[in-house]
């Protein structure tokens, strides 16, 4: 965001002016704050992506940013599932060596804890009119945030609707639900998904393996993988790729999404093994 900072800004740009240098051609910011203070943070940036609180825990975008700013009244909750979900949506959209700024009103910072200092290091606190601003650099380790962005960028990524409006064309869509048995008998499953758990889909579906799953056709029939968040399916969507498959897909917010879009779900069927039994297989235990 260009602009001019106002005779109104001048206290917060003078004490942001204290900032280390630090590149924020684009920004990222997460909740709903004092625009003086994110006018004056976003200045010159070339993009500038705003999300409100009630987004920002479920964000999933398709790129990352030099700068992501975290709000204050985002991180009022005193929850901390509340807390540890916030700095995952924030990590998993900063570039490696990019920057983390937290905005907070208690004491101490509340996100640092946690994380070793070489992936989140702190550069330096600053004291606000009405918060306090702390300043974390990004490590250069590869991080888990980081093989789900290298994954995403193989794959194609498609939302509830998306998915609801391919399986009535009937288009072949194969959708592969990987959760595990647990979480399928709690939250029901997508009508139609064929379950195969995230530690045997590679071995499921590589014709290679002795393993391969009846509803494997082809390199190029479509699939769409579904997890409880969106995260893993992405990771084992990738692999697939790197198997020869040339159409495949995961579920944007993953099964969680779909329920909260009030999708249609039913009770699932365990009524079968996923691989043959050992006695299929001709292993005795007395052997």
């Amino acid at each position: 965001m260009k602009g001019h900072v106002t005779r109104g800004h001048a206290a917060v740009h003078a004490i942001i002016n204290q900032l280390p240098e630090f590149e924020r051609a684009s920004v990222l910011h997460l909740g709903d704050d004092d625009r003086s203070v994110i006018d004056v943070l976003t200045l010159n940036a070339d993009h500038v992506a705003n999300v409100d609180a009630n987004d920002a825990i479920t964000l999933q975008l398709q790129r990352r940013f030099d700068l992501v700013v975290v709000g204050t009244h985002i991180l009022a909750s005193g929850d901390d599932g509340h807390r540890r979900a916030v700095m995952h949506s924030a990590m998993q959209h900063i570039e490696p060596r990019g920057h983390l700024i937290v905005l907070y009103e208690a004491a101490r910072p509340v996100l640092g804890e946690g994380f070793w200092a070489d992936d989140l290091h702190l550069l330096g606190s600053y004291q606000l009119s009405n918060a306090t601003l702390s300043l974390y650099r990004r490590g250069e380790r590869t991080t888990v945030h980081d093989l789900l962005f290298e994954a995403r960028q193989t794959i194609a990524r498609v939302s509830p609707d998306e998915l609801t409006k391919r399986m009535q064309a009937a288009d072949g869509t194969l959708v592969l639900d990987t959760r595990t048995h647990t979480d399928r008998e709690r939250f029901g499953v997508i009508p139609g998904s064929v379950h195969v758990p995230r530690t045997v889909v590679e071995w499921h579906f590589d014709p290679a393996n002795g393993y391969l799953h009846p509803a494997m056709r082809s390199f190029d029939q479509p699939l769409v993988l579904v997890c409880n968040g969106g995260y893993s399916s992405s990771l084992a969507a990738a692999n697939l790729v790197r198997l020869g498959f040339t159409n495949v897909a995961d579920l944007i917010g993953g099964h969680t999404a779909w329920a909260a879009a009030g999708l249609r779900v039913t009770r699932p069927d365990h009524s079968y093994l996923d691989t043959p039994s050992f006695d299929e297989l001709g292993f005795n235990a007395g052997r």
